[in-house]
């Protein structure tokens, strides 16, 4: 059973998390199960990840939950901004992270889990009162200023284009709020993410969607390198994401989700 543990890293040192960086190998939630903690988002990352009634659901733990069914290992959620998570799966203090993109540089730091489990696409969204020439050359942005997630990666062609004028924030909701400020011209995010926060704060009369999207990219699990049985447990999960894919359940997951992209 996945069990679910808050803690507020941000707030305390990472003794909170590991009393040294000498953590057990093999913790055992019960006979038999090894126990991967797995960093997430409080805000949540719909669809792959979120709380509904207190509960997480997602995608993502719809995929555990057939990784657990299927193998000797168990998941324990734990809550933390995203920087955070990023930075605490490289340095071996988290086991998993759920949706990374993969990139050169992030290939020394993680063991990706392949193959890929999801797609993911990133769009520009603006405020309705916008107008701007957008065929998806990205050339065409450089006049404008374009608010991102500080540690994400939105595919290589994006993060590569070190020419346009990126201004990093911490949260979506916080990039909802700069844009409507108009202290950025757009902004960058996951439609099925951000029409959420847009409904949520019912602004759906004031930002709209730029097509075409920027980015179709795969989404992976991504493994800390610092675990000493890392490329075993990098292989099991490897094997049964190929053995999922493969079976019927899995494009029940895709339809269920949205996930379905051509």
């Amino acid at each position: 059973m996945m069990n679910f543990i808050k803690i507020i890293l941000f707030l305390y040192p990472l003794t909170v998390l590991a009393q040294s960086s000498a953590k057990p190998e093999l913790p055992l939630l019960e006979k038999g199960k090894t126990v991967l903690t797995v960093a997430m988002e409080d805000i949540g990352y719909f669809p792959f990840y979120y709380q509904e009634n207190g509960e997480i659901k997602g995608f993502s733990v719809d995929v555990l939950n057939y990784i657990e069914a299927h193998s000797n290992y168990d998941f324990e959620f734990i809550i933390l901004p995203w920087p955070r998570a990023v930075h605490l799966v490289a340095e071996g203090r988290v086991d998993l992270i759920l949706t990374l993109f993969k990139t050169s540089k992030r290939k020394q730091i993680y063991h990706f889990i392949e193959p890929a489990y999801a797609n993911e696409i990133n769009q520009l969204f603006t405020l309705k009162d916008n107008y701007f020439e957008f065929d998806g050359q990205l050339q065409q942005l450089t006049p404008y200023s374009i608010g991102t997630i500080r540690e994400y990666s939105y595919g290589e062609y994006f993060d590569g284009a070190s020419y346009l004028n990126k201004l990093p924030a911490l949260t979506e909701e916080i990039l909802l709020k700069l844009l409507l400020g108009k202290q950025v011209d757009m902004l960058i995010s996951n439609p099925l993410v951000f029409n959420q926060i847009i409904a949520k704060n019912k602004m759906n009369d004031q930002v709209k969607a730029i097509e075409p999207y920027i980015s179709l990219t795969p989404v992976y699990m991504a493994l800390t390198k610092k675990r000493k049985d890392s490329l075993v447990i990098k292989k099991t999960l490897g094997q049964l994401t190929v053995q999922l894919k493969a079976s019927p359940v899995y494009q029940k997951l895709l339809t269920k989700y949205q996930l379905n992209f051509k």
